[in-house]
């Protein structure tokens, strides 16, 4: 029998009648601090990263008059379209970013610059700022849920597939779309919903660029069905929709299963090392037993890592890029280079891909091992070293971060003053922290973005 049920209508039904009271305290809380980790990211990523100058100088080439969109940690402003595309950018460019293994994204990469760049546009208020948080942030994780694992399968991003459907909602709640016009702009979107995998293979810069494609394709698509344009009808869950070209094996009912009681957006993780999340457990596992070899014996570990085999199939498959990485992107999802740094130096950040080439790295590489485990959760993993015939064994369900070993505010905040206050300002950086624990208070978001530009006004 023929499925005629129109999600994609449910859920932009959901996004127009959304108010900041039907969105539950713990899903705010989860937005707020989703929102200070994406500022302290962008901001470090805008200076530091090694990519991003050629991302600016390529904007700056199609748009070289200032703007008035913020980007964080950028002196200039920039058109709306474009200050989108370089903050989701900048925010993905660590791989420290939010992450959701229910949807199997990082969905705050692609929907908060869009969300920013409306409230931006439109001189919305905090609360409203805030309310586009939550639906772009549900319909992002659901639309990744439905798609399901396959679409990685297929080779498919879902952070910058599913990513562009929650941008479009976080900025049509902005808008005040009904729930026509909200269909339009999914139906625009269903035509720029790309990004592919391919990345991995030589470390490519792409990966970064996906969620701010993701973000700037969002504005492309709000502003063609604001003008009035017809967007395909159904175009997640139709016949030629994006499920269907998408995944092998979708799960249509993530689209609506409980939609409005339970919130998706709040098994939304934190990072606590910039890396990919799948790597994140094997990480925890070696922190947890390094302390128990003596720091002597460690160069000496040989080192066997259980993943599940989506773990298994994107950070830890034998191939020479993984087991050697010559580049961040490549260090940022290889285990092997995880696990050793994290063992050697009982630490992983960014300073950490330095280690890139360093002989001692790259001798205990050789002397990982990584397997596929079906018993292992998504993100989790067990590692057992064996140093001098002595064996050691942890095994981590869920890494740190998940909702059941979440990172506290007072963690988060120290993330992202050590992250933030170099480009800030320590004392700015404070204030952002205020503001944003509390910034459905703000009376336009116009007034506070400008604060979160390199030497702005700090408020």
């Amino acid at each position: 029998m023929m499925d005629t049920a129109d999600r994609t209508l449910t859920l932009a039904e959901f996004v127009s009648a959304l108010t900041l009271e039907r969105v539950p305290a713990d899903a705010q809380d989860r937005l707020k601090q989703c929102l200070l980790d994406f500022i302290g990211i962008s901001a470090f990523a805008a200076v530091q990263a090694e990519s991003s100058g050629p991302f600016r100088q390529a904007v700056l080439a199609l748009a070289p008059r200032p703007g008035p969109g913020t980007v964080v940690g950028e002196a200039r402003g920039y058109p709306f379209q474009y200050a989108a595309l370089l903050n989701g950018a900048f925010a993905h460019t660590l791989d420290f970013d939010d992450t959701n293994l229910f949807g199997a994204l990082h969905p705050g990469a692609p929907v908060i610059p869009a969300a920013l760049a409306m409230a931006e546009q439109e001189g919305a208020s905090g609360a409203r700022f805030l309310e586009a948080l939550a639906a772009g942030y549900e319909v992002a994780c659901r639309v990744g849920a439905a798609l399901g694992q396959t679409a990685y399968d297929r080779g498919f991003h879902i952070t910058a597939v599913a990513g562009i459907f929650g941008a479009v909602a976080a900025g049509a709640k902005v808008l005040g779309f009904d729930p026509a016009r909200t269909v339009d702009a999914f139906g625009i979107a269903l035509s720029q919903a790309a990004g592919s995998m391919q990345y991995l293979e030589n470390g490519a810069w792409t990966k970064r660029l996906h969620p701010g494609f993701a973000a700037h394709d969002a504005l492309m698509s709000l502003a063609l069905a604001r003008a009035g344009v017809r967007g395909a009808a159904r175009p997640i869950d139709g016949r030629y929709g994006l499920l269907t070209g998408y995944s092998n094996e979708p799960t249509p009912q993530h689209l609506v299963d409980r939609l409005g009681e339970r919130w998706a957006l709040t098994e939304t993780a934190i990072k606590p090392y910039p890396s990919c999340r799948l790597a994140h457990g094997a990480i925890d596992a070696a922190l947890s037993l390094r302390d128990r070899v003596a720091a002597d014996a460690r160069e000496r570990a040989a080192v066997e890592i259980r993943l599940s085999p989506k773990g298994y199939q994107i950070v830890g498959e034998g191939l020479p890029q993984k087991v050697h990485p010559r580049n961040i992107v490549e260090g940022q999802f290889s285990v092997y280079f995880q696990t050793a740094v994290a063992w050697l130096d009982g630490r992983v950040d960014w300073a950490s891909y330095d280690r890139i080439g360093d002989g001692r790295v790259h001798a205990l590489m050789e002397r990982i091992h990584v397997k596929a485990d079906e018993t292992i959760p998504l993100a989790g993993a067990e590692v057992v070293v064996t140093v001098d015939g002595e064996e050691l064994r942890e095994r981590v369900e869920q890494p740190l971060g998940e909702p059941e070993c979440p990172v506290s505010w007072d963690r988060l905040e120290t993330k992202f003053s050590g992250l933030a206050s170099g480009v800030l300002g320590t004392a700015r950086a404070r204030r952002v922290i205020t503001t944003v624990r509390a910034i459905e208070a703000e009376p336009t978001v116009r007034r506070w973005a400008r604060s979160l530009r390199a030497g702005g006004r700090g408020r």
